[in-house]
């Protein structure tokens, strides 16, 4: 998805130069890891849908909501080990490397991903608010949890909130310390 700087939210959806993508296009392409490899083009892109929202071009659900915010604690999240503890090559699936994010921690240390940390914090978080409280108020509920996740820097935006960064931290350490003790999980096995 292209969000160039001068992008801009219009009643129709992100326009940047001749490029249109729609609202709910654009989330879903979000939450499908389009801008995994620029995080800040993602963030441009959140801050444009958020804006059509204010402007009243665009009315998001609220799964719209909390893919949102879930997107931005992840990339926030990711952003932070980058600038703290660097990333490495590791091997990819098909024979070649990837950049990867290191997470350092109590335990030890990860690679993460973006992907695998929209994942984690849907399944942790929007998946318990949905069973407790269905999607009505589950949705909410978890895009509340995500926004005290965070906290915003006058001037600069958006950083993850000392609560964010510990609620983080403990997920990580927590996986850290099962592999380290009970090993890698097996695949699942297709039936």
């Amino acid at each position: 998805m292209k969000v160039g700087r001068y992008a801009e939210a219009t009643p129709d959806g992100i326009r940047d130069g001749n490029s249109l993508t729609g609202y709910r296009t654009a989330i879903r392409k979000l939450d499908a890891g389009d801008s995994d490899g620029d995080l800040f083009t993602g963030l441009r892109a959140i801050s444009l849908i958020w804006e059509a929202e204010r402007l009243g071009y665009f009315t998001p659900t609220g799964e719209q909501w909390a893919e949102t915010w879930r997107w931005v604690v992840a990339a926030l999240f990711i952003i932070e080990q980058r600038e703290t503890y660097s990333t490495i090559e590791v091997k990819n699936e098909q024979g070649g490397t990837d950049t990867a994010t290191i997470y350092a921690g109590e335990h030890g240390a990860i690679a993460v991903y973006p992907a695998a940390e929209r994942f984690s914090l849907a399944n942790h978080i929007e998946g318990l608010a949905l069973e407790k409280y269905g999607a009505e108020a589950g949705y909410p509920l978890a895009v509340g949890i995500y926004k005290t996740m965070t906290e915003a820097i006058p001037g600069k935006g958006l950083r993850l909130s000392e609560q964010g960064r510990m609620a983080l931290a403990m997920l990580h350490d927590g996986f850290i310390e099962m592999l380290n003790s009970e090993g890698v999980p097996d695949a699942p096995v297709k039936h």
